[in-house]
């Protein structure tokens, strides 16, 4: 047993501050993203870091959880420690509950901004019905009955751990759904644009990464009814892993497609890099006095006009067509005519695929493809 809570414990200690340190670096970026971009942030953004506090806080109370007992099969040692774990389920189940709303949330956001009328009320409902089911699951998580360490209520009143789970596999199912639903929609926004097809499709995988967490709310799911097996420390302890997944899972790809900007940036950086240390010396020095991507072409317009006719009858009302008579071969010049050459300098830079989508964000979509 002592072996167990020692191969437990650490495990999942382990595995949940991954998690959380993932979730981290990519929300990190995100905001990098949009403040390096003087962007600002928005509700999205504000909502994202809300939900990576949440799931902060639910793993530190996992922690001091595990330091308690909750890991060992045997149950905390002291009625105190007994006590603690009570008052750290509950804590914790609240805040893996809001971090794993509030990141799906975020998302759902950031859909409202770029979609409209039928397609925003969509968004819209399957927001709000996401959020009662979640927190209606938060609400249920206090009237189990058992295990009695972790029970709020006691006597009549109190679910069975049957009727829990089962309410909890219909949240779990329906978070999925919604995250399905979230990583569909985008595909027939980001259609409609003005785009090159391989940068369609980049931008739709990016804002479908959602997916990922619909497999972990199902795995969520599929794990609840072993709480009816074993010890609930035992059978919980990848139930916890499966939440923190969930939550991490969501704040990354909530997060991917703003850092997509980022990464083309990265590699188009790259690239010049290698252009530029693979070119000759003396296209060096060329590409020092034209940057690169800027290109140059003379056009030249040679037109001639005939002599003025003295008994011209209409006097100066014709001479701009006869000076400059553009029916003449521009090689031909007869003694006494006047020719004109204009000489036109255009330069142009290439648009490369980084710089089309430099000014992309997800919020201003919609604008994209007017």
């Amino acid at each position: 047993m002592e072996a167990a809570k020692d191969t437990l414990g650490p495990m999942m200690n382990a595995v949940n501050w991954f998690l959380v340190a993932l979730a981290t670096t990519f929300l990190g970026l995100r905001v990098y993203c949009k403040l390096g971009r003087h962007r600002g942030l928005w509700w999205d953004d504000h909502i994202l870091i809300f939900a990576w506090a949440c799931l902060v806080v639910a793993v530190g109370f996992i922690t001091s959880s595990i330091s308690l007992g909750f890991t060992s099969p045997t149950g905390p040692k002291t009625p105190e420690a007994a006590l603690r774990l009570q008052i750290h389920g509950g804590v914790q189940n609240v805040f893996f509950g809001l971090a794993t709303v509030m990141s799906k949330t975020s998302f759902g956001v950031t859909l409202l901004r770029v979609t409209e009328r039928r397609l925003k009320m969509v968004v819209l409902f399957l927001t709000v019905t996401m959020n009662l089911a979640v927190f209606l699951y938060i609400i249920f998580t206090f009237f189990k009955c058992e295990p009695k360490i972790y029970s709020w209520i006691k006597g009549p009143g109190c679910w069975s751990t049957e009727r829990y789970i089962h309410y909890g596999i219909f949240a779990g199912a329906y978070s999925a759904f919604v995250d399905f639903s979230f990583a569909i929609i985008p595909w027939f926004l980001i259609m409609n644009l003005q785009m090159k097809t391989r940068e369609k499709f980049g931008v739709a995988i990016a804002m479908s990464c959602g997916i990922i967490a619909g497999v972990t709310a199902i795995m969520r799911c599929v794990y609840l009814p072993n709480l009816l097996l074993g010890t609930f420390s035992t059978q919980g302890t990848t139930l916890v892993i499966w939440y923190v997944a969930e939550s991490s899972v969501t704040i990354i790809a909530a997060s991917i497609p703003v850092l997509r900007a980022l990464i083309k940036e990265i590699s188009s950086s790259i690239d010049r890099y290698n252009r530029s240390t693979g070119n000759k010396s003396g296209m060096k020095s060329q590409s020092r006095a034209t940057p690169r991507g800027l290109h140059h072409s003379n056009i030249v317009t040679t037109v001639t006009g005939s002599r003025r006719d003295r008994d011209d009858p209409h006097g100066d009302a014709s001479s701009d067509k006869s000076i400059l008579e553009a029916g003449r071969a521009p090689g031909k010049l007869e003694p006494g005519r006047i020719m004109q050459t204009q000489e036109i300098r255009l330069s142009y830079h290439d648009r490369s695929d980084n710089e089309s989508e430099q000014g992309y964000e997800m919020e201003y979509m919609g604008r994209k493809s007017s």
